[in-house]
């Protein structure tokens, strides 16, 4: 009886497996020909990609590089600046007393420029406003007498159509002085209220008073003797003063006792000029020379 071998299906099975790896070879084998032929065909265009990649990897690169540098220049800057900061925060403490009285001087010096008449160099009428307001309820308060006066340069357009504009400013000038010279209390007040007019402002001082210091800047004015040869009253610079005087009271206002002594310079200008009227704020009594 013949016997035969059962067949090895490990060993077939490893002929399939030897027969499948040698087609994916040839597969392979073909796959790398064509991608030989492909490359031997368009090597050019593969190279000049990479070349291109490249470029752009180089140029990413150096942007990088550059942006790097900036934001290390903005640290090293910002670093700086915070250090000089710190400086001058430190200086500030150290010297704030200094820096509040420098700032303070220049605060009220500015205040002073701006309360100067810049012709005159005497007190404008901004200041005049200012302390006739304060001093006007301070005497309110203690129940005291204030005085009012209003000059007026007598015929001072022709003066100056006459000699001529600077002459006038000069004029001004003197006569502002002449005026700021014949009051000497620190409670008073001398201003320009404007054009060729200037107030007084007396605390403490009743009509007698007020009347006595029109009767000194009247004759100091005239010891200067300031030519004016277009006047009608004189060869030589004059002054029309309007005065007031009154107790204040809550029911009375600073500009109605502006407005008083207005009425009595404009009474003195029209009986002759170059005099003085006194007209009482409560009254109405006129005093006039």
């Amino acid at each position: 009886m013949n016997t035969s071998n059962p067949p090895n299906h490990e060993l077939l099975a490893e002929l399939e497996n030897l027969r499948q790896e040698v087609t994916r070879l040839r597969q392979a084998n073909s796959d790398l020909e064509i991608a030989l032929e492909t490359i031997a065909a368009h090597g050019d265009v593969v190279l000049g990609e990479l070349h291109d990649s490249n470029q752009r990897l180089e140029i990413e690169i150096s942007e990088r590089l550059r942006i790097e540098a900036s934001l290390h220049a903005v640290l090293e800057t910002t670093s700086r600046d915070n250090a000089d900061l710190q400086t001058m925060l430190e200086l500030t403490v150290e010297h704030s007393d200094y820096l509040e009285k420098s700032l303070q001087q220049e605060v009220n010096a500015a205040k002073t420029i701006a309360t100067i008449d810049a012709l005159t160099k005497i007190p404008n009428r901004r200041r005049l406003d200012e302390f006739l307001d304060q001093e006007w309820n301070s005497m309110i308060r203690q129940k005291t007498s204030i005085a009012f006066l209003l000059c007026d340069i007598d015929f001072f357009k022709p003066y100056n159509d006459n000699y001529g504009h600077s002459a006038g400013d000069k004029c001004l000038h003197q006569v502002a002085q002449a005026i700021a010279g014949c009051v000497h209390r620190p409670s008073d007040l001398v201003a320009r209220y404007g054009g060729e007019e200037f107030a007084i402002v007396l605390t403490n001082t009743n009509a007698q008073g007020s009347i006595k210091v029109a009767e000194v800047i009247q004759s100091e004015l005239a010891k200067l003797k300031l030519p004016h040869a277009y006047s009608a009253v004189s060869p030589y610079i004059t002054l029309s003063i309007g005065i007031s005087a009154t107790v204040p009271t809550q029911a009375s206002t600073p500009q109605n006792f502006i407005n008083t002594a207005d009425v009595a310079l404009y009474q003195a200008k029209k009986q002759g000029r170059n005099r003085y009227v006194f007209k009482s704020f409560n009254t109405l009594t006129v005093i006039q020379t």
